[in-house]
């Protein structure tokens, strides 16, 4: 439920005009799901509200919103000391909320905070305080002065106190989320408190207040999540701040971002500079990208990561010039492949020339020429240079075997006669075998026709 409320705080429209709509269209309404009210795990026999309850549960399921408020409000008002009384307040709030007019609004609060002054204990107090948040964010943006003070207080108490966040904290961020579409400056400054704090308790919290500052106009982000990225004390607020500089396309924030990738020692806050880098158009990330991607006392698999980041990025011949320089700079296979990738995802036309270079030669390490030839068949070569490879390759099996494999992904009928051939005249039984296999995979009557005839032999 909390997950869907704060998704519907993201979405909802700030656009609403002061009295509100008459009605909460199913294409304009929160993204939240119609909760089924649940019956109480213990009923007394003979319970008067239980046929007003379920009255009220299918008009809810039935999406009647306003016959499900007025039932609801019927159970609590007639039957008060019932087990259904509790729960019905609060099912009523939400229909109160979903039919959408500012009256409906106040009524939907007043009923939640009746659930909570007279009902301590109710089932659903729970999501009652979330649905409260949710309100009162929905209340501000049609122009409630008191929602919106409300809202600031409880995120300025928020910020201020030093105590470890309860539940009700999580319902004044929530509402929070709402008031900062309306008035993002009003908010950014409680915000900027909360992420000034440096206790454990306080991780989750900040992690989200980085979420909202993201949210806002990059002018007013871009100073906020540097210093949050670069001396918060908890790894995973650092690491969610590194996540969303990718939107701050500034060069002080590709300088900021070049400077944690090589001094952070956490792998992921790495990765994540990796891809906020790879975001930015700016000359200096492709500079710091290709300076991590050539450092050999970086980890190997982090280098591949930023291969592959370069290899999305711009693709121009300049990047694919880089690249294949990067192949004969680096000994590693593991790079080699993630180089030989990158160059695939490239669009200038002599790609596959040079993949089939790398796939041919005999000095390079199997992997490599295997991943070269596998993308070059994968990347529109012509398969007339394709079809003698395989002899090419003879007295190399395993290169063989993958160039069954290429031959087998192409649709041409001429693949399927090289399969064919090799299928009645390799010497080689394994490779004879594999070339059946694929064989096996194509609707081709001449392959229906070689299975049988190789069947009766």
């Amino acid at each position: 439920m909390r997950i869907a409320l704060l998704l519907c705080l993201l979405v909802a429209g700030a656009d609403a005009g002061a009295q509100g709509p008459t009605s909460r269209p199913d294409d304009q309404g929160p993204v939240l799901r119609v909760p089924t009210p649940r019956l109480p795990s213990v009923v007394r026999v003979g319970d008067p509200a239980d046929s007003l309850y379920r009255l009220a549960r299918a008009a809810l399921d039935d999406r009647d919103f306003k016959r499900a408020a007025i039932l609801f409000g019927t159970v609590a008002d007639r039957y008060p000391d019932s087990e259904f009384a509790p729960d019905a307040l609060y099912y009523r709030a939400y229909a109160l909320y979903r039919s959408g007019t500012s009256r409906e609004l106040e009524l939907a609060v007043q009923s939640l905070d009746r659930q909570a002054a007279r009902y301590p204990k109710a089932g659903t107090l729970g999501d009652a305080k979330q649905l409260r948040a949710s309100i009162r964010s929905e209340q501000a943006k049609r122009g409630d002065g008191d929602a919106a003070t409300d809202i600031m207080q409880g995120g300025q108490t928020l910020s201020n106190e030093k105590r470890c966040p309860t539940e009700d904290d999580d319902m004044r961020l929530a509402a929070l989320t709402g008031l900062m579409q309306l008035d993002a400056d009003q908010v950014l400054p409680v915000l900027q408190k909360l992420l000034e704090r440096r206790d454990t308790c306080s991780v989750s919290l900040r992690r989200r207040a980085v979420y909202m500052v993201a949210q806002t106009r990059e002018e007013e982000r871009s100073d906020i999540l540097l210093r949050v990225a670069s001396t918060d004390p908890s790894a995973e607020v650092r690491r969610e701040a590194v996540g969303w500089l990718s939107q701050v396309n500034t060069e002080r924030a590709a300088h900021a971002l070049d400077s944690i990738l090589f001094s952070a020692t956490d792998a992921d806050i790495r990765d994540k500079a990796l891809y906020a880098l790879a975001q930015h158009r700016s000359p200096s990330a492709r500079v710091s990208l290709r300076r991590f991607a050539e450092m050999p006392s970086i980890p190997t698999e982090l280098r591949a990561r930023a291969i592959y980041y370069i290899g999305q990025g711009r693709r121009s011949g300049d990047e694919s010039e880089y690249l294949r320089g990067l192949f004969w700079k680096t000994a590693s296979p593991e790079l080699r492949e993630s180089v030989i990738q990158a160059v695939a995802n490239q669009k200038t036309p002599d790609r596959t020339t040079w993949l089939l270079g790398i796939a041919k030669d005999k000095n390079q390490e199997l992997e490599p020429r295997k991943k070269a030839l596998f993308y070059a068949g994968q990347g529109g070569v012509e398969l007339r240079e394709l079809l003698p490879l395989y002899d090419e390759l003879a007295g190399q099996t395993e290169m063989q075997d993958q160039m069954l494999y290429v031959y087998a992904q192409r649709k041409e009928p001429e693949a399927t006669d090289k399969l064919l051939q090799i299928a009645r005249s390799e010497k080689n039984p394994d490779l004879r075998r594999k070339a059946v296999f694929w064989l096996g995979q194509r609707k081709d009557p001449r392959v229906k026709q070689f299975l049988l005839d190789l069947l009766n032999q």
